[in-house]
């Protein structure tokens, strides 16, 4: 089920970083020495195919609920709960503004860009936890089982309702 669409901030620091900075570079090269120009066109050529190419890759991010677990991805990380059946497991729906110690403090392995928080995150609490924050969500849904804490952006709930029917 893919649901989680990410802000344009995101694209457009990625397009900076990608195309803007080298072409400026390649521009000030070109400049210094006009025969840079034949791999100054194939460097912006090849810029902008990685671009386009993360872009696709870091907006491919999905949650699969099935039988005892839930798959979790976001761009190239992924993660899998399991025992969501357990007694001990929880799945606790709260606001932004309440989440406390569950709030990502430190990425671990991680991206932390303005609204795409995705990775391996030190919490409020120092528990390491999955973190797919993605966009500006008002709620927050956290998975809790014995082996594993996983923090993501929306109510998971009300999506598996609306990708059943």
């Amino acid at each position: 089920m893919n649901f989680i669409d990410i802000g344009w901030q995101l694209y457009l620091i990625l397009f900076s970083m990608t195309v803007v900075l080298p072409a400026a570079i390649g521009l000030i090269l070109y400049r210094l020495n006009q025969s840079w120009l034949k791999p100054l066109l194939w460097s912006v050529l090849s810029c902008t195919a990685v671009f386009l190419w993360t872009a696709w890759w870091l907006n491919d991010n999905s949650i699969h609920i099935r039988d005892n677990s839930m798959l979790l991805q976001a761009g190239f990380y992924r993660a899998t709960v399991t025992d969501l059946s357990l007694p001990q497991s929880a799945i606790d729906v709260m606001p932004q503004e309440e989440l406390g110690l569950y709030t990502p403090d430190v990425a671990v392995n991680g991206i932390n860009l303005p609204e795409y928080q995705v990775g391996w995150y030190l919490l409020a609490n120092r528990k390491l936890a999955f973190v797919m924050l993605i966009g500006d969500p008002s709620e927050i849904t956290v998975v809790s089982t014995p082996s594993m804490t996983a923090v993501v952006g929306g109510n998971i709930h009300q999506r598996a309702l609306v990708a059943a029917q």
